[in-house]
């Protein structure tokens, strides 16, 4: 009798600190991959000023809601399944490797790597099947904080090292903290980022005013691989130095998807989107940060029922400069040191335009 109570404590205690879902569904170990698939893992943290919903697909921002207005300002789906076939990666936690690697391969400690091609001879966003369609396992939860984990195994789509890597969500008032973590028994790559699109509240993001603190950005090639050449945004499409209303900016060319360079670490505001009702700041230690505007987006449905189109919002994918690793020590690089660990975060502040 006394072990069966040990073990009804013991039990009950980790219903208090575990992590519990949106509609209580959890996976059992026998389910198959099309079970699994039909079942949402969503998590909620909310305080007075904001609403967090978080799904273990990708670990994934599925909802950031304004409480005040009740806006949402991502974009995303209902439910798990469309995170799954996801091809925009709305709301996702990008890795191993955020953005492009140019011919799919790199060269660490004098060993190639060949990784997987799924972007026109490179890899984009870690791979045909990258961290925005794994399953996370959310191992913290509280009222305001979120904690999930990733087991990156050796070779997995290419990388080196058992990399395990930790995604948290974070609200302080006003403020949503995106922050991740990672620690690999080889030398590796780590670059991840949040590849949420933003919109915050109008019917496309031509109707916002975007501002990035940087005169600086790079051009790409025809497969829209960044180049290891900075140019000046001065009288360009690419200007943002002041606010500047998104539609202005894509007269001339019909989309933007390019990365702008601070190339410094630290924390430093990157980014501001508004509108006449709200002001999203952005804020990073990381050394750049990539703009798209989504000319091209198209998806089969979205939250509010109805499909996403071109333009329906835009990513702000603060991150390590893109392919920096096959450009010899120009920018600085994503290693991540065997035994050693890499943090970095994006800070992102809502408020009200008064």
């Amino acid at each position: 009798m006394k072990k069966l109570s040990i073990l009804l404590i013991l039990l009950m205690s980790l219903s208090l600190f575990g992590c519990s879902t949106a509609n209580n569904n959890t996976p059992v170990e026998n389910e198959t991959k099309d079970e699994q698939e039909t079942i949402d893992h969503r998590h909620v943290i909310e305080n007075d000023y904001l609403k967090v919903e978080v799904t273990e697909i990708g670990a994934t921002l599925v909802r950031f809601i304004d409480k005040k207005s009740g806006q949402d300002i991502v974009l995303g789906y209902n439910d798990d399944d469309s995170y799954l076939r996801n091809g925009y990666n709305l709301g996702a936690s990008i890795g191993r490797n955020a953005n492009r690697i140019g011919n799919a391969s790199f060269e660490l400690n004098g060993v190639t790597y060949k990784l997987t091609d799924n972007d026109h001879g490179n890899q984009l966003h870690g791979g045909v099947d990258g961290f925005a369609f794994k399953n996370w396992q959310c191992v913290s939860e509280t009222d305001q904080e979120l904690v999930f984990t990733y087991l990156s195994e050796d070779g997995e789509e290419g990388f080196p090292g058992n990399l395990n890597v930790q995604v948290r969500y974070k609200l302080d008032k006003n403020t949503l903290l995106w922050e991740y973590s990672g620690e690999s028994d080889q030398d590796t790559i780590l670059n991840m980022t949040n590849h949420s699109y933003f919109n915050l509240g109008d019917e496309t993001i031509l109707d916002e005013y975007l501002h990035i603190t940087t005169d600086k950005y790079s051009p790409t090639d025809e497969n829209a691989l960044t180049l290891d050449e900075v140019k000046d945004v001065k009288d360009t499409p690419y200007d943002f130095r002041e606010f500047t209303l998104v539609s202005d900016n894509l007269k001339e060319i019909d989309n933007i998807d390019n990365n702008y360079v601070w190339e410094t670490m630290g924390d430093k505001l990157m980014a501001e989107l508004k509108n006449d009702k709200l002001k999203l700041s952005i804020y990073s230690d990381l050394p750049d940060m990539h703009l798209f505007t989504a000319s091209s987006l198209t998806t089969d449905t979205g939250k509010e029922g109805k499909p996403y189109s071109g333009y329906g919002g835009l990513a702000l994918e603060c991150q390590f400069y893109p392919n920096a690793i096959n450009y010899g020590g120009k920018f600085i690089m994503p290693i991540l040191k065997k035994g050693e660990k890499m943090t970095h975060y994006i800070r992102y502040e809502l408020e009200e335009v008064k």
